[in-house]
């Protein structure tokens, strides 16, 4: 039985990820929302559990470690999904960026021979769009979370190294959720590709992918995403790095 850990609620992508894992395994559902994380827990059982903080806060990111490093020693996966459909540039580095690294940090002694993933966009949109730090509208915001996400990746690599641990970033399939309107309306509810990532032996020592939502690599230009253009462009935002 593994150790999972799960941010973004209790509903949508989350909860199909969660419900796959939450079979076998031990999974800790991390999110703002206190009553769905409540009802994803009793539709999961004895195997869920959550903690109720808000991650791009550091009293809301202490409290979700500190549940977290109480209840087991040992991160074997770590899921990303956390985020909001940002009204503004600020939103969006606070709560789809900053979240999954600090977090992922403040995990560390937890990550040994882990796998860390993060769920991104579409890959159409992290292959094709330009690494732009610009965010007019919905549509720069938009383009602006799956590159820097696709990004952020590549700046952890080298961090996770050290703990033998993987990190690597996943389009989960268009499935129902709460995150923007259109995902609002569709009916597909199963998002496979969350437990093969996590436990699938074939992607056990892969570092610094992107994956379709079969579990297909996804080649990404190279010139774009790689550790020396992370470190550039994400250093304006965490400038401690």
């Amino acid at each position: 039985m593994k150790n999972i850990v799960i941010t973004g609620g209790g509903s949508g992508v989350v909860f199909a990820i969660a419900r796959d894992l939450a079979v076998d395994n031990k999974v800790i559902l991390v999110g703002r929302n206190e009553n769905k994380l409540q009802s994803a827990k009793n539709s999961l059982g004895d195997n869920a559990s959550y903690v109720a903080g808000d991650l791009s806060t550091v009293s809301g990111r202490e409290k979700v470690v500190d549940y977290i490093l109480k209840n087991t020693n040992h991160i074997d996966v770590l899921i990303h999904s956390a985020g909001v459909y940002p009204t503004n540039s600020q939103d969006n580095i606070s709560n789809n960026l900053l979240v999954h690294y600090y977090l992922t940090l403040n995990l560390l002694k937890a990550l040994k021979d882990s796998r860390v993933l993060i769920v991104a966009g579409n890959p159409q949109a992290i292959m094709m769009a330009p690494i732009c730090e610009r965010q007019f509208n919905a549509v720069t915001r938009a383009v602006w979370t799956v590159t820097h996400k696709t990004l952020l990746v590549q700046l952890l690599i080298n961090k996770l190294r050290d703990n033998q641990t993987t990190i690597n970033s996943f389009f989960p399939g268009d499935a129902t959720s709460d995150l923007m309107p259109y995902t609002k309306s569709l009916v597909n509810t199963l998002v496979p590709v969350g437990k093969l990532l996590a436990f699938d032996k074939r992607f056990e020592h892969i570092s610094g992918q992107f994956f379709d939502d079969r579990g297909n690599a996804v080649a990404l230009n190279s010139e774009k995403y790689n550790q020396a253009n992370a470190m550039k462009v994400l250093s304006q935002y965490i400038p401690e790095m």
